[in-house]
């Protein structure tokens, strides 16, 4: 049996659930085919020692490879807990004494670029006017957001969350 159905069988007795355990799988393909690319051993021929790949060297040099690659951060954290949960697979099997993936932080939001900057910016904007902001300007500080956040290619989702936060946000600057 290959590797990436042994793990699934493990996501079934870990109750996890099918969407959650296809995301897991897809990561970890899309990890094992990355490896490939790297080190030209592929992880079918390879079977369990391609755990001895798993390095937080490596799981580094991977998340590297995303921020270059400009996957939108949500994916990054998203591909980064699978592989957190393939590693906790791996010490499961024997295949490995800990998990090198605890070692390989998320992207912190204040990482996450231009989207959230203008975010931050918008309080010293605030303080440095000194005045209420014109809703004029607020509408136009909602777009250049959105559209930062799409440029980062953020879900739909993402968009609409943090596009309320920030209506939030105006909202709370108006009563300072």
């Amino acid at each position: 049996m290959n590797l990436l159905n042994r793990f699934k069988i493990y996501l079934k007795t870990q109750k996890i659930s099918v969407v959650t355990s296809k995301n897991y799988l897809a990561d970890i393909n899309q990890f094992l085919n990355w490896l490939y690319q790297k080190t030209k051993i592929h992880w079918q021929v390879a079977g369990l020692r391609v755990f001895t790949l798993f390095t937080s060297e490596t799981l580094k040099e991977y998340k590297k490879s995303l921020i270059d690659n400009q996957a939108p951060p949500a994916t990054i954290n998203r591909r980064l807990s699978s592989l957190r949960k393939f590693g906790q697979f791996g010490i499961k099997i024997g295949c490995l004494a800990e998990n090198p993936a605890y070692k390989v932080a998320n992207i912190q939001r204040d990482d996450w670029g231009s989207g959230t900057g203008l975010f931050r910016r918008l309080a010293g904007a605030q303080a440095s006017v000194g005045n209420k902001l014109k809703l004029k300007e607020k509408r136009d500080l909602v777009l250049k957001f959105k559209k930062s956040l799409e440029q980062e290619k953020a879900s739909p989702l993402t968009v609409k969350n943090y596009l309320s936060d920030l209506r939030h946000f105006l909202s709370w600057l108006e009563t300072t």
